[in-house]
């Protein structure tokens, strides 16, 4: 399509065309294919229609709706408001925000965009071009993947032999305190071979988005070997569990008896479990000394949630990882060559992909982890294939 022909024509009072003005047929450009129903084909174009909106919504979000507003110093405040913070909570914790590679694949979206409204008259400059923004951008990744951790399998062996026995301990115990080495059971076997995001199976305590509340056992099919998550794309999407968790999660199930609305993996910690209740009852409109009445014969929070047919809060990332962090040390897993001195939830997904990676090639570890871009699976493995480069090379020099 020319853009000259739509309505916000460029040049005609740019203070006036509204930042998604020229969108789509920006991405009409870009896509591969166009097709009768509206819908686009090509990764690229997929891409840039699921960041710039993003984008576009911080912006309006703050006022800035239109594209004479928007200049280098706006930019610039999207840079380190936006991209900077989630870079840093990705570096403090891998399961949350967004990796530099990531945080410049959205600077690129929206540099790519701009400089296509420069084109067609839009804008006078592209201002993503400006130094100021380019200047508060992260600094762009390493081509290496040595300081991120990958659990080895070796570390995968001695962490879920000792979730297996601690379990095993507590199968046939009652409460509370016999329920969680089950969860942790199943939780480490999980983590440690379906490639899954902690974030997709666990709490996120800032994001009330349906599907970052944690996973429920109605997302699990065990038959089939699958688990539906929000995944990282924002859509919905089905991750491949392998046959190593099921007969863990199978003992999980028996041993918690939990309605299928219920998250796989609830919080233990009886103040939040109290809490939780205690809201769920005052939402129905109880009053609160009739709240305390209801409460007071259960000794178990839980015997009080399973009694009010009520939801128990799901484990958060945060506690994953302490979770982790605990177990790692009652393992005596050997952390010694990695960046962390535990194993974390991300370095079990790269483990797992690592396998899928060395065992069934590129495009199996792409389509486990479920990465929309292939070099994003590429970056991950950058060692694997300089190894394997280096092994190639010598067998290409060898009669030197």
């Amino acid at each position: 399509m020319d853009p000259t022909q739509d309505d916000a024509t460029p040049g005609a009072d740019g203070a006036k065309i509204p930042i998604d003005a020229p969108l789509e047929d920006f991405l009409d450009d870009k896509a591969t294919a166009l097709h009768e129903d509206g819908s686009r084909s090509g990764a690229y174009a997929a891409q840039l229609e699921r960041v710039l909106p993003l984008w576009i919504d911080w912006l309006d979000e703050r006022g800035v709706d239109h594209l004479a507003a928007l200049d280098e110093r706006t930019l610039a405040r999207w840079v380190r408001r936006y991209l900077d913070q989630r870079v840093k909570a990705n570096e403090a914790d891998g399961d949350d925000g967004i990796t530099r590679a990531t945080a410049w694949t959205y600077f690129n979206a929206v540099r790519a965009y701009l400089g296509w409204c420069e084109t067609w008259g839009y804008v006078d400059q592209n201002p993503a071009e400006d130094p100021m923004p380019l200047e508060a951008m992260p600094d762009r990744p390493s081509n290496s993947s040595g300081d991120r951790q990958f659990w080895s399998p070796e570390q995968r062996r001695t962490l879920l032999r000792y979730v297996d026995d601690r379990a095993r301990e507590a199968i046939d115990e009652d409460g509370t305190d016999a329920l969680a080495p089950v969860r942790d059971w199943a939780l480490a076997y999980l983590i440690g071979y379906s490639g899954v995001r902690g974030a997709e199976v666990l709490s996120r305590s800032d994001d009330d988005r349906e599907g970052r509340n944690g996973a429920t056992w109605d997302d699990l099919d065990l038959d089939a070997g699958t688990i539906d998550v929000l995944g990282k794309s924002q859509h919905d999407e089905q991750a491949p569990l392998t046959d190593k968790p099921v007969p863990a999660l199978r003992h999980w199930h028996d041993a918690l008896d939990p309605a299928d609305d219920w998250p796989l993996f609830p919080t233990f910690h009886r103040p939040s479990l109290w809490g939780s209740v205690r809201e769920d009852l005052r939402e129905r409109g109880r009053a609160e000394d009739e709240v305390d009445e209801m409460l007071a014969p259960f000794d178990d929070p839980l015997d009080a949630i399973r009694e009010y047919d009520c939801t128990p809060p799901a484990l958060t990332t945060s506690g994953g990882r302490r979770l982790f962090r605990r177990l790692s040390v009652a393992a005596d897993v050997d952390t010694s060559d990695d960046p962390k001195d535990y194993l974390t939830l991300h370095g079990g997904r790269r483990g797992a992909g690592e396998m899928y990676y060395r065992e069934a090639g590129h495009s199996a570890a792409q389509r486990a982890l479920r990465h929309a871009d292939p070099s994003t699976t590429s970056e991950m493995y950058s060692h694997i294939e300089a190894s394997e480069l280096s092994d190639i090379g010598s067998e290409v020099f060898d009669g030197e």
